[in-house]
């Protein structure tokens, strides 16, 4: 009987085919497995050695820190040592002749009574004088506000705090407000509120109404005002909401009377530490016309103002006579041990006593 074997071959051929495409699946399957072992490993070997070059980079990282650290402590130690020796008695007297020729040229000049324990350079005692002047013509509120108050560490109101006003910081920095914060232990205490702000045209309403709401009165008694650009254009604008007795502000003396330049006004200034900021003492005189200029300390820095109604307590003398030319090196000579704020903080947190 015959038989054809042609469906038997082709079923063998089948089977084998189905053999080995079922050993390639196996082969293949092994091969990724495999695969997939050598990734786990990779991975895991590299994610290692991230981890490594992170932890290397940190030590580092915090190692240049700390020198860092080192190399600002040696820095401030030696300057102060330096200001110690005998070119900061030489700075004394050179002082002391200064203040000398002011009170021959103009007499009465509060300038005569300046002196530093925080401010930049003589303002904390041109400031005493000026209010203890004002206060016999008037009550005193005990209160200020300072735009532009930097650290805390150098400012025009740090004495103010510790004499027992009441008042407000701002400045545009946020890294020098925590500063503060961290030091006081809080942004706002009975005596004193912290608030970063970076004033424009478009905030000041909004900021100087928040510090009248804290001193409850427009009324103040000293305003302090410096952010290297748009102050007189802020100046103009905050003057609408309080009445300070006395105003102290930053004018560019490169440019001495009657030279009248200001700064165009830019929303986004930041000064590139040129002479391109502010605006001259001229031009201060005449924008402040509610206001009669008094007094410019020492390094030429600041310039000072006093409400038209208490300009009896002051001589009369002319802005050429009370113009001082630049002094900037005058600037951080004397105040004694290094600043801290410590001594603010333990007089901020005192209670709050309001003025009448």
């Amino acid at each position: 009987m015959a038989y054809n074997i042609t469906p038997l071959r082709q079923l063998e051929r089948l089977y084998g085919s189905i053999l080995r495409g079922a050993t390639q699946l196996t082969r293949v399957s092994e091969s990724s497995e495999r695969q997939e072992q050598l990734a786990r490993s990779s991975a895991t070997e590299i994610s290692a050695s991230i981890n490594s070059a992170r932890d290397a980079l940190l030590e580092r990282v915090e190692a240049s820190s700390a020198q860092l650290r080192q190399l600002n402590a040696a820095i401030s130690q030696l300057t102060e040592q330096v200001r110690n020796q005998v070119p900061h008695n030489e700075t004394q007297r050179y002082l002391a002749d200064l203040r000398a020729q002011v009170m021959s040229e103009t007499p009465g000049n509060p300038a005569i009574h300046g002196w530093r324990s925080f401010s930049q350079c003589d303002e904390d005692g041109i400031i005493r004088e000026c209010l203890r002047r004002i206060g016999q013509a008037t009550p005193l509120s005990h209160t200020f506000i300072e735009v532009g108050c930097a650290d805390g560490i150098e400012n025009n109101t740090h004495q103010l705090v510790l004499d027992g006003f009441t008042g407000c910081w701002l400045d545009g920095d946020s890294s020098k407000i925590r500063f503060i914060e961290e030091a006081l232990g809080s942004h706002q205490t009975p005596k004193l509120m912290v608030r970063q702000a970076f004033v424009t045209l478009e905030s000041i309403e909004r900021v100087i109404k928040e510090c009248r709401d804290f001193l409850n009165t427009d009324d103040i008694d000293f305003y302090s005002f410096d952010i290297d650009g748009n102050d007189l254009h802020l100046v103009r604008a905050s003057l609408k909401l309080v009445k300070p007795k006395l105003v102290c502000v930053e004018y560019n003396a490169k440019f001495p009377p009657p030279t009248r330049l200001e700064m165009d006004y830019r929303s986004d200034h930041r000064w590139s530490g040129d002479d391109y900021y502010g605006a001259s003492l001229q031009s201060w005189v005449d924008m402040l016309e509610g206001y009669k200029l008094v007094s410019c300390n020492l390094s030429g820095v600041n310039a000072f103002f006093v409400r038209r109604d208490l300009a009896h307590c002051f001589a009369d003398h002319g802005v050429d006579s009370l113009y001082q030319t630049a002094r900037y090196w005058l600037v951080g000579q004397g105040g004694g041990h290094r600043a801290s704020l410590r001594w603010l903080k333990q007089s901020a947190h005192l209670q709050r006593i309001e003025g009448p």
